[in-house]
């Protein structure tokens, strides 16, 4: 097995003890940062991995904003940390004028096609039209791991150079943003109709997410430091975005046409994560952290940016054990929005709706209607692991990977994509 399918493993075997155990693994976040997490040194992604490293409680999120909660999440938008307050209406606020779109009720699974008729493969991102996704296939047992992009049926393959290649974000227009290492460091990369190309004015860093119309965003690593950065085009040159103060770093994580960008900051490493949003290229602003169960949250790691809307995790510890809770913050209204259930979040989507696991093992598409479970191939809702890793928009496409055997010692992952309506 790969490490990634050893880690895989494990976690599986640690959630076999039955459904009344607590989840103690995030195993979206977990399977991406496998390999990563093996490495003597911190990476660009290190914080998500050290949320996964703890024990963890999935916590109800059916609360309204503004009231203390039993139980779950009570997300009230005025909380504040040390924060700035909630931004006033404004950033991606067309996007907030849109209709929702009514929620899928059902949804189907197929197995997308690999190139080379490798059998191990997973999907690490997609576009918001659904036409794409992102992937990376497993021909051996070498740290090279040639990607996928998936236009509808037809699958790519894409020879970046170096190791740990992984696609992040794509484009509608089909231009697709990710890293590769070179030994230990990261180097950002851009494909555009095949082509792989170096992204400009970072020696060391990775590109995590494109805009429509081709703005691109990430981070750039300078000794153990982190920061985010703006390729306001896949031929221009990177520009820092500011920070708060000069102990800060971060990674930007999403970016929107009108060229409002989110990202996780901290003040020096090691410290909380809070959310930044930067809005056309001004300051940024820290948004505040949401009261969840027991007071104020520890801090927030945002995931997704979309349409207005950023979706993450934010997490309390209480005693040993950490509490993570999914949350989502409109971005016009300037507060935190509850959600009708629980799910350990991965992707979120334009509407604000999320994918990522449920009942410790089961996958599932949550949107203000409710949780849609996505079936397996036999259409079976159990499995033997499951996780989905991106969303479109209106929920219609989701992209994600199956474990198709049930020997724990053989983990045999395979890219699928869910269609939902």
């Amino acid at each position: 097995m790969t490490p990634d399918e050893k880690k895989f493993a494990e976690l599986l075997r640690e959630l076999d003890d039955g459904p009344d155990r607590p989840a103690r693994v995030d195993l979206a976040t977990a399977i991406r940062e496998a390999r990563r997490r093996r490495r003597n040194r911190r990476t660009l992604t290190a914080s998500v991995a050290g949320v996964a490293a703890l024990a963890m409680v999935a916590v109800p999120l059916a609360v309204q904003a503004g009231r203390p909660a039993e139980s779950g999440l009570a997300m009230t938008p005025g909380a504040s940390t040390g924060a700035n307050p909630p931004p006033s209406a404004g950033g991606s606020d067309n996007a907030s004028r849109r209709p929702t779109p009514a929620a899928p009720s059902t949804c189907k699974v197929e197995l997308l096609p690999v190139p080379h008729g490798y059998r191990k493969s997973l999907v690490t991102g997609g576009d918001s039209t659904g036409r794409y996704l992102l992937g990376r296939s497993y021909p051996n047992d070498s740290g090279s791991h040639p990607v996928i992009i998936w236009d509808g049926d037809r699958a790519s393959e894409v020879q970046m150079p170096g190791n740990d290649q992984r696609l992040a974000d794509i484009s509608p227009s089909g231009v697709a943003v990710g890293v590769a290492y070179a030994g230990d460091r990261p180097q950002p990369y851009v494909v555009r109709s095949g082509k792989v190309t170096r992204l400009r004015g970072v020696t060391a860093g990775e590109a995590t997410a494109i805009s429509d119309d081709g703005r691109i965003v990430g981070a750039r690593q300078v000794g153990e430091r982190q920061l985010p950065v703006l390729w306001s085009g896949p031929d221009e040159t990177a520009v820092d975005l500011p920070l708060p103060g000069p102990t800060w770093e971060g990674i930007a994580i999403g970016v929107d046409s009108d060229g409002t960008i989110v990202g996780k900051v901290q003040n020096g490493a090691g410290r909380v994560f809070q959310t930044a949003v930067w809005r056309s290229g001004g300051k940024p602003e820290l948004l505040p952290l949401p009261q969840v169960t027991g007071g104020t949250a520890d801090g927030v790691i945002p995931a997704s940016f979309h349409g207005g809307w950023i979706t993450g995790k934010a997490f309390r510890d209480k005693g040993s054990e950490r509490q993570v809770y999914a949350v989502r913050y409109h971005l016009a209204r300037g507060e935190y929005v509850p959600m009708p259930a629980e799910i350990m979040m991965y992707a979120g989507n334009g509407e604000g709706w999320m994918v990522g696991s449920i009942d410790h093992i089961d996958v599932g598409l949550l949107t203000d209607a409710g949780l849609v479970r996505l079936p397996d191939l036999d259409e079976r809702t159990g499995r033997y692991g499951a996780i989905a890793t991106s969303v479109s928009a209106g929920g219609r496409v989701i992209g994600g990977q199956l474990d198709t055997k049930p020997n724990l010692q053989d983990v045999e992952m395979r890219a699928v994509r869910w269609r939902c309506h």
